[in-house]
């Protein structure tokens, strides 16, 4: 079913990156620097899970257990367990494959630079898609938000590169910057949380069940109707963005 699944994520995803290269003013980005950005993002999961499990041993050696586990409440537990396993490591891992392809591309406007987040996303979802989606109830939670992790790095890289634009002509643009490190990550956690490492979708109890259910249906509805607002918005303003110097 992973792999099923990977297959129409990525074809999908392929469509939106290659339509976003089409659009860009007054020419697309060549061939080469379209295709290393998610080349690296492929790498993504693999890196992400090795820091979450050096997480994960730092805080047994440090508090003697999992961190986690020292929280009462089910609802903090889910996104602490989601923000360490998932939120963090993986966002940290994207922006840093971003920043490594942003020296390799060299792109000159902000639009290039938000590509460049689109394709590490894209290629974080090939083999992530694989890896998670291994039942049929696990893929038709995850299937309809197909753009989400291309999206998040979208914004992530659209953020770092509105920073640099603004930081290059004396503006303020420390906003922008914790804004394309934060959002990501925030959106990530909850999204998990949510449905991943939901604590009452993982319960015995039946009425706990159902309202994980509900919880992970609201979060799934929203994050799917987000990502195709956010793309509609990036599409919008391409001159804008193509027209912002770095």
């Amino acid at each position: 079913m992973g792999i099923i699944t990977a297959i129409i994520s990525c074809i999908l995803c392929g469509i939106l990156y290659v339509r976003m290269i089409r659009r860009e003013v007054p020419e697309p980005i060549t061939k080469k620097q379209a295709i290393i950005p998610p080349v690296l993002g492929f790498f993504a999961p693999f890196l992400s899970t090795l820091l979450a499990m050096l997480f994960g041993v730092l805080t047994l050696k440090v508090l003697g257990g999992p961190l986690s586990e020292k929280v009462s409440s089910p609802f903090l537990r889910s996104l602490l367990s989601s923000f360490l396993v998932a939120g963090f490591p993986e966002e940290f891992v994207k922006c840093l494959l971003i920043l490594l392809a942003v020296k390799l591309v060299k792109p000159k406007n902000v639009y290039e630079y938000a590509l460049i987040g689109a394709g590490v996303g894209f290629g974080f979802t090939a083999l992530e898609e694989v890896l998670y989606s291994g039942n049929m109830l696990t893929a038709l939670f995850r299937l309809p938000a197909f753009a989400l992790h291309m999206i998040m790095s979208l914004i992530m890289a659209l953020f770092l590169g509105l920073a640099r634009h603004f930081k290059s002509r004396g503006l303020p643009a420390g906003k922008y910057t914790f804004l394309g490190l934060f959002l990501p990550v925030l959106w990530h956690t909850v999204f998990d949380a949510s449905t991943a490492n939901s604590v009452w979708l993982k319960a015995e109890d039946d009425a706990m069940n159902v309202t994980g259910i509900v919880i992970a249906l609201v979060v799934v509805v929203i994050s799917v109707v987000l990502q195709f607002v956010l793309l509609w918005r990036f599409k919008k303003n391409t001159e804008k963005y193509c027209a912002m110097a770095l």
